[in-house]
């Protein structure tokens, strides 16, 4: 049995060289760079801050961390820790010479990998002997490098086996006094297997090896059969299953299944825990070269279109906020609209609600009927220069816990995911997005060539990096990640643009995401650098444009945003490209109007903006607009309309189309309607009228538009739940833990006889107190003191509500009350 992970007494230091009892004696044996290294690769230990070694070895056995740990592991890594598992049932402890023999490992790369493993908590001991902790194999899963459970263990779950069992200890030689472990031991002898099953039925060798290769359980009918006796066998009339069942070659564990006991699986492996010697560096994906040149103007346009879009949603949503989904969330019809607003399909339109929410430019406005509106924020981004403006949205793309290709998608339950809504949260997403980004910074490349490559490949390499994550193993998601990373412009031709690089790739080649309501020194000066380097790729904005009879405006590059802003009232946009073309009809000069613009305003402001004068087309259509806008005028009964023109008031009151209106004369100059002012300045228009609306006391009233904004909103914590703590705060958790380790030294011992209270998942230790509280009977349980040292408490549990455990302590006599999250295990007592 290896030995417990929480040692009987806490110590104050571990002497050098000694062996450590437990997991917790291994942290206190260690430095305080060796901990703060293993707080920063784990980092939900250290939240909150663990009171002692104990703690932080009770915290660091739990299965939610160790999963978490593990999950983060690589191929080479996993298929290591698999075989130590295995090495340390078998033996106690795991040998760097054992775990090379069973992957095939040379033993220097095999030590590496261990030393590696301990220094993260999974593995403990010394660097010589390896234990992993108690909850390892439950992390890795039922069957670890896909053997089966050890035959002794099998022998416990299924009594009926052990004659079966008997049978095979004579048949190996081995004798009845010797016990199970003697029968482990020969079997996985790949010589003994041999001698086995040459007198075993054709075809047998090959239904182990279809076992082996698919996992050790399998499915049959009657598992639980019964058989004669392994010695009135006859190998040319008896079935290969039925051979390996009457000899726990094979034991049932169920009516139909059969499981391959772990040394049978050794043995068929020639000794070894896994059938090849794992792949120690993950593949390295073939590139195709990327002119820098190209890359960095591809990255630079893409990058300008992503940051127009974002701008372009924030003043439609300024002007008319969307409603929240009562799920949370963005409707299908909003997200629609939006897309048609911003010409652009359903899922590019996603990715740019998403990536402004992520950046804190749109946010839930907080009201009764609560809508999407831009921030704050969103104003000050928007004065920025692009490179500002895109900076900031790559940087928070990048730590985004968020999948945006998700959106509409169907979930489990056949619902289609909403964006911004939680259905598409991956806290994954930001180390996914890191791994792809260090890979293509990490490609051979050059000044003058950058290097691209699949998503195919990228995949394989990621499904290395992180096998147990579902979305490493999804190449289509890969493929989309890289997609976005194209739109947001971090890539140009496949290859990391330069702009990116600077603001994202740190100088070890890791990726940093400089994202955060409040950036540090180093984040500001990376998008300070990366905004240069993008503008610096971007052509100059351009303060003119030109005017043209056929009522266009072509603008020969990218627009000052102010310019842009006033001339999309007036005007839409009718191609883009190297130049935008802009068109202007009777629609657009009445938005302008409508907005408070004169006939005189607007010709002035587009007699300034162009680098020709203006066309007489254009004036004129401005002026009749102008001349025809508000002859009509609209107010509120239903509505009221008034004109000084009586035969335009009877020509509306003949036509068919304006029927639905409710239209009646109530003097020569005014008409009321039964519909509201809304629809007859809708209906109005559509007849080829330019009507005004007008308040109660007959002034003109402005179509200009609202500027909605949510109040101040923090950043979207862009980061998983558990950030990897700075140098700073890692070292004074360490600190921490050393004082709360001196206090638990000279804390009196526990009292005599008390046992030891291994750490427990907290769902079981509650389960367990339940248990002995309903049922009246006594328990040890392991608690952190209020100084942070481990103690145990003999004690009749009488309740668990919520988040209390009243105790009556055996000891005292006294009753107490415990709290929850101060308990780290039980035992019967």
């Amino acid at each position: 049995m290896p030995p417990p992970e929480t040692s009987p007494a806490p110590a104050a230091r571990a002497r050098p060289g000694a062996r450590p009892r437990s997991l917790a004696d291994d942290l206190r044996g260690r430095d305080d760079d060796e901990l703060v290294a293993l707080l920063r690769a784990r980092p939900d230990l250290a939240v909150p801050a663990p009171p002692g070694s104990g703690a932080l070895a009770a915290r660091a056995s739990t299965r939610h961390s160790v999963q978490r740990a593990v999950d983060a592991r690589s191929r080479a890594e996993l298929d290591v820790l698999a075989a130590a598992l295995v090495v340390a049932a078998r033996d106690g402890a795991a040998t760097a010479t054992a775990v090379a023999t069973a992957t095939g490992l040379t033993r220097p790369r095999t030590s590496a990998l261990l030393a590696d493993l301990r220094r993260l908590a999974l593995l403990w001991g010394t660097p010589r002997e390896h234990v992993p902790v108690g909850v390892l194999g439950d992390a890795l899963g039922a069957h670890p490098a896909g053997l089966g459970p050890a035959l002794a263990d099998l022998l416990d779950q299924v009594p009926l086996v052990r004659p079966r069992a008997e049978a095979l200890a004579d048949l190996l030689g081995v004798p009845p006094t010797d016990g199970p472990a003697a029968v482990s031991a020969r079997l996985s002898d790949p010589a003994a297997l041999a001698d086995l099953l040459a007198g075993a039925p054709e075809g047998t060798g090959e239904l182990l090896s279809r076992l082996d290769d698919g996992g050790p359980v399998g499915q049959v009918s009657r598992a639980r059969r019964d058989l004669p006796p392994a010695a009135d066998q006859d190998p040319a009339t008896t079935a290969p299953l039925d051979w390996l069942l009457a000899r726990a070659l094979l034991v049932p564990v169920g009516d139909t299944r059969v499981v391959l006991p772990r040394e049978l699986g050794l043995a068929l492996r020639d000794g070894r825990a896994l059938r090849e010697p794992p792949a120690l560096e993950p593949p390295v994906p073939p590139t195709r070269p990327v002119p820098a040149a190209r890359r960095d103007a591809l990255a630079a346009g893409a990058a300008a279109e992503a940051v127009r879009l974002v701008d372009a949603l924030g003043r439609s949503w300024g002007a008319r906020p969307v409603p929240l989904l009562r799920a949370g969330g963005l409707g299908v019809r909003e997200l629609a609209r939006a897309a048609a607003e911003l010409e652009v399909d359903a899922g590019t339109a996603a990715l740019v609600v998403e990536v402004a929410a992520a950046a804190g430019l749109v946010a839930e406005d907080g009201e009764a009927d609560a809508a999407w509106a831009p921030t704050p924020r969103y104003d000050t981004w928007a004065a920025g220069t692009p490179g500002e403006r895109w900076a900031a949205l790559a940087a928070a793309w990048t730590a985004m816990p968020r999948l945006p290709s998700l959106v509409g998608a169907r979930d489990d339950r056949g619902s289609a995911r909403a964006a911004l809504s939680d259905a598409v949260a991956r806290p994954q997403a930001p180390v996914v997005r890191a791994l792809l980004l260090e890979t293509l910074a990490g490609l051979p490349q050059d000044d003058d060539t950058g290097a691209a490559a699949d998503a195919e490949a990228l995949a394989a390499r990621l499904a290395w990096l992180r096998p147990r994550w579902a979305p490493a193993r999804d190449r289509a998601l890969v493929g989309a990640v890289l997609a976005e990373a194209a739109w947001l412009g971090v890539l140009g031709g496949g290859a990391l643009g330069e702009a990116a690089r600077v603001l994202l790739v740190g100088p070890s080649g890791t990726v940093v995401a400089p994202a955060g309501a409040e950036p540090d020194a180093e984040a500001v000066a990376r998008r300070t650098a990366a905004a240069a380097v993008l503008d610096a790729a971007l052509p100059e904005p351009v303060t003119q444009v030109l005017l043209q009879a056929d009522l266009t405006a072509v603008a020969p590059g990218p627009l000052e945003r102010d310019l842009e802003v006033e001339l999309s009232l007036a005007a839409d946009v009718d191609s883009r490209g190297g130049a935008t073309v802009y068109r202007f009809d009777g629609g657009t000069v009445r938005r302008a109007l409508d907005a408070g613009r004169t006939a005189d305003d607007l010709l002035a402001f587009l007699a300034g903006v162009s680098a020709t004068p203006v066309p007489q087309p254009l004036e004129y259509l401005v002026r009749d607009v102008a001349r025809r806008h508000g002859r009509v005028r609209v107010g509120s009964a239903g509505a009221y309309l008034r004109s000084d023109d009586e035969a335009v008031l009877a020509e509306l009151l003949a036509e068919r189309r304006a029927a639905p209106l409710g239209l009646r004369r109530l003097a020569p100059t005014v008409l009321v309607a039964r519909a509201d002012a809304a629809e007859v300045l809708r209906v109005l228009r559509f007849l080829g009228l330019a009507p005004a609306a007008e308040s109660g006391d007959g002034s003109l009233v402005l179509d200009r538009p609202t500027v909605h904004r949510t109040p101040p909103r923090r950043l979207p914590r862009a980061a998983p739940a558990h950030a990897a703590p700075d140098e700073t705060t890692a070292r004074s958790v360490v600190a921490a833990l050393r004082a709360g380790d001196e206090v638990a030294a000279a804390a009196p011992p526990p009292p005599p006889g008390a046992p030891l209270v291994p750490p427990a998942d907290p769902a079981v230790s509650l389960a367990e107190l339940r248990s002995a509280a309903a049922e009246q009977r006594p328990v040890w349980v392991g608690v952190v003191d209020v100084t942070g040292g481990p103690t145990r408490v003999h004690a009749q549990p009488l309740s668990v509500e919520g988040g209390r455990i009243t105790v009556r302590d055996l000891t005292t006599g006294a009753v107490r009350v415990l709290s929850v999250h101060r308990v780290t295990g039980t035992t019967p007592g």
